[in-house]
């Protein structure tokens, strides 16, 4: 389901990174990849056959996730 969204999309293949406790910037690398795939993401959490709309993400969200983001960057990171 999520590469045929992402082809749909034309959006390039990959996989989402997990959070990963023992790597200080796998939240960064996270929220990155989510920000980019917005539009896919959202896609599929709001498809109620997929049975993932707990975890849709309203705007306010996304606002709180590029803030985040923003954060937790840190300065000369290509993203």
């Amino acid at each position: 389901m999520w590469f045929q969204t992402l082809a749909l999309m034309d959006l390039v293949e990959h996989k989402m990174p997990h959070d990963v406790t023992t790597q200080w910037n796998s939240t960064f690398n996270m929220l990155a990849f989510a920000i980019l795939y917005q539009s896919a993401i959202d896609d599929i959490t709001a498809d109620k056959n997929g049975n993932l709309c707990k975890y849709e993400l309203d705007d306010d969200e996304w606002k709180l996730a590029v803030q985040l983001h923003d954060t937790l960057k840190v300065r000369g990171y290509p993203f």
